[in-house]
């Protein structure tokens, strides 16, 4: 049952729904955004969309595309993208495993912005939580890991960032102060995403994180 550590906001369901239909992005379910091609859809509308975001590109050499084969769903680069410097942001990942990802998640490792989901597979009462989760810190935790540390970890990352995801505190529930309008490039896509919802630390468990069609019977 895959669990993460995340420091992120939560994105409710029905501004997704409205998100991947506006945006007209055919290959992403809204309903369960974290497969990879869905996943891989919504991040790059993200840096083509707003161009405050540390630039990234799913279509660099290390790009997994999914089972099939078919990379047709990473978006071709937008003259503005192209204008970018591929070096503008110490954000972007400074090296790429050309091995295929192990699950899902690892087909994020391109972007700096990562989406979570969470889901309790015992509760046939919801096909899916009401909101996911965007991020732009997330810690995978296969047996444990010190919250402690990874909040120090990034902290002091972020202070040394000349483009910081966050201004001040790192959390909007540590205290952070109401009425600055400095805001950092992740409180910026917050506001785009989902305006008003805090930026915290999350624990999110999905024990349902791949969703196979079960195999026909034989007729």
């Amino acid at each position: 049952m895959p669990t993460y550590l995340c420091h992120g906001f939560r994105w409710q369901r029905r501004s997704i729904r409205v998100y991947v239909v506006v945006q007209n992005l055919d290959d992403a379910s809204p309903e369960w955004i974290i497969p990879a091609k869905s996943a891989t859809c919504i991040l790059d509308s993200f840096y083509n969309l707003f161009d405050f975001l540390p630039y990234c590109s799913p279509s660099g050499p290390g790009f997994a595309s999914d089972s099939d084969g078919d990379d047709s769903y990473a978006l071709q680069q937008t003259p503005r993208d192209r204008d970018r410097s591929r070096s503008a942001s110490v954000h972007a990942p400074s090296h790429r495993s050309r091995d295929p990802p192990k699950d899902d998640f690892g087909a994020q490792d391109w972007s700096v912005v990562k989406v979570l989901e969470e889901y309790d597979p015992q509760n046939l009462t919801e096909v899916s939580r009401p909101y996911a989760y965007v991020a732009d810190y997330v810690v995978r935790v296969d047996l444990s890991v010190s919250i402690a540390e990874e909040m120090h970890r990034y902290e002091e990352r972020a202070r040394g960032d000349r483009d910081p995801p966050m201004l001040g505190h790192a959390s909007d529930e540590t205290g952070r102060k109401k009425g600055n309008k400095r805001t950092g490039w992740f409180e910026k896509l917050r506001d785009q995403l989902q305006r008003g919802e805090d930026i915290r630390w999350y624990i999110v468990v999905n024990g349902d994180e791949v969703r196979d069609w079960p195999d026909e019977p034989p007729e």
